[in-house]
């Protein structure tokens, strides 16, 4: 290791647009337009709950010191960015999050590691605004937060040595967007 590069124990959350190519493929300008919208909503969100913005693009990698931290942020995602994209007429993206705890390496620009690998396939079985937590996340929030978890089992991820145990968190304010917008009239 370099002397600008650090290893610390840290919260990461991965998150993209589901679909995103598809959105692209169909309509570019608006897409990009739709993207800065949400973007605008989200991006501030990690700041707010201690997170730090890696990367961007269609899709979010952040750095909390927290695990709460990076859950709160992940349903405040979910749940708060979507309803303020609702409201702007603006419901095409939806994201899909992976969050997870491990020791990584930063740098003066960047985060890498297995932890950080492990977040963006755990963002890959994601639904479409839902989140999905390893174990160790788990285990941190268990107790501490009033969310319902179901245990998706074993999952060998790509490239990932050893299977992780996968949650998904199932509260109702995670429900598809268009549920959510039937059940709490914040219809535009």
């Amino acid at each position: 290791m370099t002397e600008r590069q650090q290893r610390r124990l840290a919260a990461i959350l991965a998150a993209d647009i589901a679909g995103y190519s598809a959105l692209m493929g169909a309509d570019e300008v608006g897409t990009v337009r739709d993207l800065k919208a949400h973007q605008a909503v989200v991006l501030p969100m990690i700041t707010e709950h201690g997170g730090r913005l890696d990367t961007a693009g269609d899709g979010i990698l952040a750095v909390f010191g927290s695990v709460l931290n990076a859950v709160e942020c992940a349903v405040a995602i979910q749940h708060d960015g979507t309803a303020q994209c609702w409201r702007r007429r603006n419901p095409r993206m939806h994201f899909r999050i992976g969050i997870n705890q491990g020791d990584v390496v930063f740098d003066d620009a960047r985060v890498y590691g297995d932890g950080v690998n492990i977040a963006a396939r755990l963002e890959t079985i994601a639904k479409p605004g839902g989140i999905c937590i390893s174990r160790k996340v788990y285990v941190e929030i268990t107790g501490k937060m009033q969310l319902a978890f179901v245990d998706l089992g074993e999952h060998q991820l790509k490239n990932i040595a050893q299977p992780v145990r996968v949650y998904r968190i199932a509260n109702e304010r995670l429900a598809a967007p268009q549920l959510w917008r039937k059940t709490n009239s914040c219809s535009p």
